[in-house]
């Protein structure tokens, strides 16, 4: 399919049905690069189900299950990578917890446990071990990889860290999925305000955030304490709230070209359209869909 069909097929869709058949339907100029970071459990469905537009690399520190994860998927266009990543070259300590999904690069506060041992029993420190890491840009460099797409960061509190090691790589990455607190579940890991500064002065906005979670002691999670709305424009979403000091969610972040809709080639257009149906960000590729039939006019 030809741009100029791609943009026909683009508005004649624009005002008629969900648009996810145009993610399948455009021959890309080039794969669409995924990196996973904290892959463990594998990829999500709609990378797995579209491969033949993506290469995926998925990077856990822990061998055997990136072991477990090549052999299952088994594709020359899926790649897992037994590293940690950081913003140096060398070793790092990781504090190994009960639930394998909670280990981290920072030291788990025992304070949390104690707070709430349902919530928080996962993250229960049980070993340290020493891991090899280096920074995304230096595997990059060294995998002749030269840009990326898409990035997923769940790193259990060094995000930042491996944003700030993937200085030079960032300048291609369109969209970004980052686990943020906003209160530590780890000491001394970096907050939500720290990763939303760097990002912004990389060039990034923030798009929206995922489920809000929020930990309390005991039975406050119980406890309604009202009504709190979630505003769509002037259009109220209402629900109730719940007792509980808000920790986390996963914030996504675009470049701000593709929020503002300004300085993209038709080819990175194209790119980010895709791209965005995959991840289920319909309303910002209709805005960019919209901004394709405005070229064509």
């Amino acid at each position: 399919m030809c741009f100029k069909q791609f943009v026909l097929l683009a508005s004649a869709l624009l005002l008629s049905s969900p648009l996810a058949v145009i993610a399948n339907s455009y021959e890309l100029e080039r794969d669409l690069v995924v990196v996973d970071v904290g892959c463990r459990w594998g990829f999500a469905d709609k990378f797995i189900h579209n491969l033949n537009q993506f290469q995926l690399y998925g990077f856990d520190p822990d061998k055997e299950e990136c072991d477990r994860l090549n052999q299952l998927y088994n594709s020359d266009r899926i790649h897992i990578i037994p590293l940690g990543l950081a913003d140096y070259e060398g070793s790092a300590n990781l504090f190994i917890t009960r639930g394998l999904g909670c280990s981290s690069m920072y030291e788990p506060n025992p304070a949390l446990v104690e707070i709430n041992r349902a919530e928080f029993d996962c993250m229960e420190e049980i070993d340290q071990v020493e891991m090899e890491v280096t920074t995304l840009d230096i595997w990059a460099k060294r995998s002749g990889i030269d840009h990326v797409d898409y990035i997923k960061l769940d790193t259990q509190g060094s995000e930042l860290l491996i944003l700030q090691g993937a200085q030079e790589l960032l300048d291609s990455v369109r969209i970004i999925k980052t686990e943020v607190e906003f209160n530590p579940l780890y000491l001394g890991q970096p907050l939500f305000a720290d990763v939303d500064a760097f990002l912004r002065s990389r060039g990034f906005v923030l798009w929206r955030f995922g489920d809000l979670v929020h930990y309390g002691t005991e039975d406050e999670h119980e406890m309604e304490l009202g009504e709190v709305s979630f505003y769509y424009n002037s259009k109220p979403e209402t629900t109730i709230m719940r007792g509980g000091q808000l920790y986390w969610t996963d914030a996504y972040y675009v470049r701000k070209e593709m929020a503002t809709g300004t300085d993209l080639s038709k080819d990175q257009l194209v790119r980010d359209i895709v791209l965005l149906k995959h991840l289920g960000f319909e309303d910002l590729a209709r805005r960019l869909e919209k901004k394709i039939v405005k070229v064509l006019n």
